[in-house]
């Protein structure tokens, strides 16, 4: 009879949640880990640390647990990436994207595909370039720059092969593809993506506004110069920014 098993590590409340599934789907099974380690191609050491609740073991490594256990590997997934996410504890320091119609700059657009990857998990570039589709679509050089910040995708082709690759489906890959080819168009400046959708709507009404897009110097009556900002966009422009972009994506897709 072999010693019984240290109790799991609950430190990180996810990763013992994890371990504690692996354990009791294991017992379900009645397989002991060389059993385990024979149906899955894995070593006993590696199947005991997946359910240690230490160290969040990668994917592959929970699939083949549960297949050779006889459960489907899908129904831990959201308790792996809520292990995978806590272990990290990236996510936590970004902010939420907006809506992708609200995105203005390259730099909002580079910080929500970091939010994305963390959000799924963060997978090893090899695989995020496999979960692509096409390795060359995403090679991993590319994917590295991406998550690292240091560049945007080179089309809108490798940005929606990323958004996919990190779990991103149907219209939300349409919205993001648009705004991709939106706020690459413009360069970098006070003229921003909301400046030009905002134009769109006014040619598109009639309606005619002037806004000052950058700081400048006025005289006032008294004679004196001072320095006025430029207007902020207000949530009425935002919102009837944000309709065109839509319709704009509907259009595309």
């Amino acid at each position: 009879m072999g010693r019984p098993e240290l109790p799991v590590d609950h430190t990180l409340f996810e990763r013992g949640r994890l371990a504690e599934q692996l354990r009791f789907i294991r017992m379900a099974a009645r397989l002991n880990y060389d059993e385990l380690a024979d149906r899955t191609g894995l070593s006993p050491a590696t199947l005991k640390r997946a359910t240690s609740g230490r160290t969040v073991p990668a994917w592959e490594t929970v699939a083949a647990f549960a297949t050779a256990c006889g459960d489907q590997p899908r129904l831990l997934h959201e308790l792996w990436l809520n292990a995978r996410i806590a272990d990290r504890g990236r996510l936590a320091q970004l902010r939420q994207p907006a809506r992708p119609q609200l995105i203005e700059s390259r730099r909002e657009l580079s910080a929500a595909l970091e939010y994305f990857y963390e959000a799924a998990g963060a997978p090893p570039l090899r695989r995020l370039a496999a979960l692509a589709g096409d390795p060359y679509l995403l090679p991993v050089s590319s994917a590295h720059r991406i998550v690292k910040r240091q560049a945007l995708p080179v089309s809108r082709q490798q940005m929606v092969a990323f958004l996919t690759a990190c779990g991103l489906t149907g219209q939300a890959l349409v919205l993001w593809g648009v705004a991709f080819e939106e706020i690459t168009r413009y360069p970098e400046g006070p003229y921003s993506r909301i400046n030009a959708l905002f134009e769109k709507v006014a040619e598109g009404t009639g309606l005619t506004r002037v806004r000052l897009l950058e700081g400048h110097q006025v005289v006032d009556g008294r004679g004196n110069p001072r320095f006025v900002r430029g207007a902020r966009w207000t949530a009425a422009d935002m919102r009837v920014a944000a309709d065109l972009a839509a319709q704009s994506a509907a259009a595309a897709g």
